[in-house]
């Protein structure tokens, strides 16, 4: 690695990494994967022992290990487009790329887990961090920071036990803050929080970039206040906010998927479609306002019309992530007794081919 600049300001330490990019020598073992057009794609894994972050022009084929000089566990990404990612490593190190994965802005940041957001508004990159404290009897304390002139400053203090320093209004310490995301308005924001109790699942909003938080009262969701509620990540489609939950009914045995909709940024929502299953969703994908995936053990299943009508699909033995660039442009990725296997489908996952 070759330090070309050191800058000082505040906390923070910045510096440039060059980065020679090398093809690996041996079939790198994923984690997670993110496809951002059908040739090029970014991925989280590791290889030879050591954790790495790769790329690929070729479709998922071929992949080439980039960031290799860093140091410590990658603990989050946030992968915008071909040319733009982000790597957050454990000794709090928040690596940058603008020309993938050629160079890297390195920054010493004041935390070391959490989730990353980006957004490119108007040409400029904002970004913020939902700084997470680690779980507690299933509850994750976060604090939120944004990226203001250059520096990550806290602007939200989440709830803690037993402290008096929280923010009006504080994100609340109970429960897993699962996912967020921000419009394109880089104002509204919303974090979906899932908690081990019946009908205590629920979805947080803020108008003001951050500062403000309040739980969304959604009055659809009390059919659910004896059930256990699983929450996924918002996707924003043709100017709709699309929200999928699963409710288990530990009395019926059963899961209920329900995908909620607003059509005024989160203000009001209504349910879409829903449909029963046997098993637990291991994620739910929607691609566009009329194709949806719910990936089970094993199963998936599909909508092209935006969930009047489902229909299974087979997939790979030990799929465990499913990534879409349209309805009919699909990459799996299966876990196996050595590591993990891609699998790709051109077809909307009728019939697969093995790309490693």
């Amino acid at each position: 690695m070759i330090i070309l600049t050191l800058l000082f300001g505040g906390c923070q330490t910045k510096r440039e990494v060059k980065e020679s990019n090398t093809f690996h020598k041996l079939i790198p073992n994923f984690q997670y994967f993110q496809m951002i057009d059908r040739n090029n794609g970014w991925a989280i894994g590791e290889n030879m022992g050591e954790n790495k972050v790769f790329i690929t022009n070729d479709g998922g084929t071929t992949w080439v290990t980039a960031l290799t000089s860093a140091i410590g566990d990658i603990r989050e990404w946030f992968f915008m487009d071909s040319d733009h990612a982000w790597i957050l490593y454990s000794n709090e190190t928040l690596y940058k790329t603008e020309d993938r994965g050629k160079n890297w802005d390195a920054d010493e940041v004041p935390f070391g887990m959490g989730k990353l957001f980006f957004i490119n508004s108007g040409g400029e990159y904002q970004g913020w961090t939902l700084k997470e404290y680690g779980p507690a009897s299933g509850n994750v304390p976060v604090d939120v920071y944004k990226l203001i002139n250059n520096k990550w400053t806290l602007i939200h203090e989440g709830e803690l036990p037993n402290s008096t320093s929280a923010s009006p209004n504080p994100l609340p310490y109970e429960g897993e803050k699962k996912s967020f995301v921000f419009l394109p308005d880089v104002k509204t924001g919303f974090i979906t929080v899932e908690r081990c109790e019946p009908g205590k699942s629920s979805l947080y909003m803020t108008t003001d970039g951050r500062y403000t938080w309040n739980k969304k009262i959604i009055p659809l969701l009390s059919r659910f206040d004896e059930e256990y509620i699983s929450v996924y990540s918002l996707k924003l489609v043709d100017g709709e906010i699309i929200w999928p939950i699963s409710a288990f009914d530990d009395v019926r045995g059963d899961f209920e998927e329900v995908f909620l909709v607003s059509k005024d940024n989160g203000n009001t929502w209504k349910e879409k479609a829903s449909f029963v299953s046997k098993n637990s969703p291991r994620e739910v994908y929607v691609v566009d306002e009329e194709n949806w995936y719910v990936l089970f053990e094993d199963e998936l299943f599909k909508t092209n019309n935006g969930g009047n009508t489902w229909e299974k699909l087979n997939i790979p033995q030990g799929t465990f992530q499913i990534q879409f660039i349209d309805n009919k442009t699909v990459w799996a990725l299966a876990s196996t007794s050595g590591g993990t296997n891609l699998f790709y489908s051109e077809n909307g996952g009728y019939t697969w081919d093995k790309k490693f």
